[in-house]
């Protein structure tokens, strides 16, 4: 009886300290984009300037001369489901010499409006031939088999 009230004590203690209280965030990219990106001023700024606003640079596209920039903040729900409520994407364009031409923000909002097309990209790595169409039936009844035996 007496170590079954300590074993209560011990497992309700330990609930409430591996409980918390502060809202889980991971934050990936550069926090507070948004509110940076109104510190750069275009035909105005250099690279040097945005370097010190944003930080160093997430992608570099040299063939059009940007730099991109994004922030990515996710939470956890009550059960455990990631949830991202932040994600802010930036490409600033440059000028040959340097300046800031143009700037393209997106965020969760407009993100949804961006349509992607249904196209499937044709690899030229493996042809289809006799052998792989063989080896690709072959490994789905393996994985038809392994999904029955485990259930």
């Amino acid at each position: 009886m007496f170590i079954k009230k300590k074993f209560n004590v011990f497992l309700l203690s330990f609930l409430l300290v591996s409980c918390t209280l502060n809202k889980i965030d991971k934050v990936h990219g550069v926090p507070n984009l948004e509110n940076k990106i109104k510190l750069i001023k275009i035909d105005s700024n250099n690279k040097n300037d945005v370097q010190k606003i944003l930080g160093p640079v997430t992608l570099i596209d040299k063939d059009q001369n940007r730099w991109t920039y994004f922030e990515v903040r996710e939470t956890k729900t009550k059960y455990g489901k990631k949830k991202i409520y932040v994600n802010d994407y930036i490409e600033i364009y440059f000028s040959k010499y340097g300046i800031v031409r143009k700037m393209d923000f997106y965020n969760l909002d407009s993100m949804k409006n961006i349509k992607f097309t249904k196209d499937k990209t044709k690899t030229y790595a493996i042809q289809e031939t006799l052998s792989k169409s063989l080896l690709t039936s072959t490994r789905k009844r393996m994985e038809n088999a392994r999904k029955k035996f485990n259930k």
